[in-house]
């Protein structure tokens, strides 16, 4: 049965952890012209918050792009008790960014959400790196000394030991909501190799009027050279090694780093974990057959 707005669960998910307090969102005073960019993680959370930034504000005159469109939830690195009022003092529309399930979210019909998806081969490979990237204060961890090992971690489950932050959850829980008409889900190749026609879509879904000249600016402004030549107004300050919150940007640099067996494994896994038409997309990308949205009730 497809969702719709009476039918979706009146009690919210609570996910507490060292990094992230979902409850800071009930501080947070609605306003009809919000709009919420989450993804699992390493999909393009960073890429999307610039190009709608740039569709809403027409320009990127800040200092850091975080400053403007907070991580909510997120507690390692700022303070909870500060965030209520650095978020009221944003601008309309105010731009959130989330790393949550969608139950974990509030959900009003007013509110735009745009969700981020990426295969998990390529997820698993930046994620590797960026773990790598952060400064020693701030990741304690023993990294494996290559790819394939850190791997066999990251692609099973592990309900047991980060349930709300496992990345086949995390897409299921999204996909479960894609008719809704506030939702929009962009997959992260498209959004690289097709980014043209996925600013039309997100500029569509956001009700915003983009002319040739500001869609060239945005498409400029949003290219992986730009944000890295340009890499302080999108890397957290003192958190991160300098220059390496953006990284390469592509996909496919998996290739040659697993084993046979682990792509199997992989495979097996998406296909006991997700929906065939929604492994299918994961996987191979695409644009999802367009559906009629059910409207709220």
């Amino acid at each position: 049965m497809l969702p719709n707005y009476q039918s979706l669960p009146k009690n919210r998910i609570v996910i507490k952890s060292e990094l992230q307090n979902s409850t800071i969102w009930d501080l947070i005073k609605p306003r009809n012209t919000d709009i919420v960019i989450s993804s699992c993680y390493k999909s393009g959370t960073t890429l999307t918050q610039q190009i709608v930034n740039l569709m809403v504000n027409g320009h990127d005159d800040f200092e850091s792009l975080h400053d403007l469109s907070p991580w909510v939830e997120e507690i390692f690195i700022t303070p909870p008790e500060n965030k209520k009022s650095w978020i009221e003092s944003l601008s309309s529309p105010r731009i959130l960014k989330s790393h949550l399930l969608f139950e974990a979210l509030p959900c009003y019909p007013e509110w735009k959400y745009i969700y981020l998806v990426r295969d998990g081969r390529d997820v698993g490979l930046s994620l590797y790196h960026h773990y790598q990237s952060f400064l020693p204060e701030y990741f304690h961890e023993n990294l494996p000394q290559d790819f394939a090992a850190f791997w066999d971690d990251f692609v099973e489950t592990k309900e047991d030991k980060n349930q709300y932050w496992s990345y086949w959850k995390h897409i299921k829980s999204w996909w479960q909501v894609r008719n809704l008409p506030n939702v929009l889900l962009v997959h992260y190749h498209n959004l690289i190799y097709d980014k043209s026609q996925e600013i039309d879509r997100i500029s569509e879904f956001l009700n915003l009027n983009i002319n040739s000249s500001k869609k060239e600016m945005v498409l400029e402004k949003s290219s992986l050279e730009y944000m890295k030549s340009n890499w302080q107004k999108f890397q957290q300050k003192g958190v991160f090694q300098p220059n390496t919150f953006i990284n390469k940007g592509v996909n496919g640099r998996w290739h040659n780093l697993l084993t046979t067996e682990q792509l199997k494994r992989y495979d097996i896994i998406m296909s006991e974990e997700l929906e065939t038409e929604c492994a299918k997309w994961v996987k191979n990308a695409g644009f999802l057959p367009e559906i009629n949205s059910i409207a709220f009730d």
